[in-house]
């Protein structure tokens, strides 16, 4: 599989930026096509981060293409023409995509959707991000809020040996194999028949080398640590 189409679910600038800046970069590597899908949430909306007063609400409604919905989408916009990569540009209010369901719509026609993990509107995002890893059935990509230029030449394997993390292995292949660097590490492995095999790690090092991916395989004990602690260390 090759990452022909990327989606970008973004509600606001300030928090998403990370997620078009990712979505734009893996574009460019993959010579595919992004859209910036632009969900809307309006003051009015049971998704939205803070309840609003009656008059508040009436105000946004009245204000019409200056509302804080529209205000948010034109930043959005104004940043996605000023891009390097060129995106398709999409729209959905939050209530069409989660209530309805229309995220699913998006997403399933996508080999790869971007997010940022964290953000405003947490129950709007978290139910985006809910849809797509639950429903969709299509690798997602969460990226930190802050947006990073990445090279994407080094890659960080978390190995449990487990079907879910060969699914993320699976997924993510179209950006291992543009990696200089790939790294397979396991935590407190233990050789099993069932599992990591005579020598932890190596099994999936052979899988990847076969298509087309270097790797060196690291064995790291917790000393204490949780797992992801010491992954990240």
């Amino acid at each position: 599989m090759t990452l022909k189409s990327i989606l970008a679910p973004v509600i606001d600038l300030a928090d998403d930026e990370a997620a078009l800046v990712a979505a734009g970069e893996l574009t460019s590597i993959s010579g595919g096509r992004a859209s910036a899908l632009i969900v809307a949430v309006q003051l009015a909306s049971a998704f939205a981060e803070t309840q609003r007063t009656l008059s508040e609400v009436l105000a946004d409604i009245a204000a019409g293409p200056r509302s804080a919905a529209a205000q948010a989408r034109e930043r959005i916009v104004k940043w996605l023409e000023q891009a390097p990569q060129k995106f398709e540009v999409r729209d959905l209010s939050v209530e069409t995509a989660l209530n309805e369901h229309a995220i699913l719509a998006h997403a399933l026609l996508s080999d790869l959707v971007v997010m940022a993990r964290d953000g405003a509107h947490a129950r709007a995002r978290r139910g985006l991000i809910e849809h797509v890893l639950f429903q969709a059935g299509r690798p997602m990509l969460l990226v930190p809020q802050k947006p990073k230029e990445r090279g994407w030449r080094r890659a960080l394997i978390g190995w449990n040996a487990k079907p879910q993390a060969m699914r993320a292995v699976s997924a993510a292949l179209p950006i291992l194999r543009q990696a200089e660097e790939v790294v397979v590490a396991t935590v407190d492995a233990r050789p099993s028949a069932a599992g990591h095999g005579e020598a932890p790690g190596h099994d999936l090092g052979a899988y990847l080398a076969r298509h087309g991916v270097t790797t060196h395989v690291r064995n790291v004990d917790s000393l204490g640590r949780t797992h992801a602690a010491a992954l990240v260390d």
